[in-house]
């Protein structure tokens, strides 16, 4: 997977840096079905000055699908972990899709009743 990191006003860079690595090496776990070339992902993280925002845009193109995710957070580590949180549950959507997971039928749940049968094999053996 091609990783792209930009980092923008931001002070404690390595603790950064190494959280986007972290999430990016789980991401690259989740998507090792895709060819490693044909997967990128691009992360901006950046600091507004005046309201001590952070802003994480993380954008994953897989073939044929664009995703992306945006979070704004006044901590940073939350920030990053929220976009990554929506850019994995967006994935996870569009590989269902990809499956046709949506057109499958789901079987009803059937209720276990274990009790009746236990009472019957109780009652069977009655003198």
């Amino acid at each position: 997977m091609k990783r792209l990191i930009e980092l923008k006003h931001i002070g404690p860079r390595q603790q950064v840096q190494l959280l986007l690595e972290t999430l990016g090496d789980r991401l690259e776990e989740k998507l090792s079905h895709f060819p490693q070339d044909a997967v990128t992902l691009h992360v901006l993280f950046d600091e507004s000055g005046n309201r001590k925002l952070y802003r994480a845009k993380v954008t994953c193109h897989v073939p044929g699908h664009t995703v992306a995710a945006h979070e704004e957070q006044r901590t940073p580590g939350l920030a990053i972990r929220k976009a990554f949180a929506e850019l994995e549950r967006q994935l996870e959507k569009q590989k269902s899709l990809l499956r046709h997971e949506h057109q499958r039928k789901h079987p009803a749940k059937q209720q276990l009743e274990s009790e009746p049968l236990a009472n019957e094999l109780v009652d069977g053996f009655e003198s």
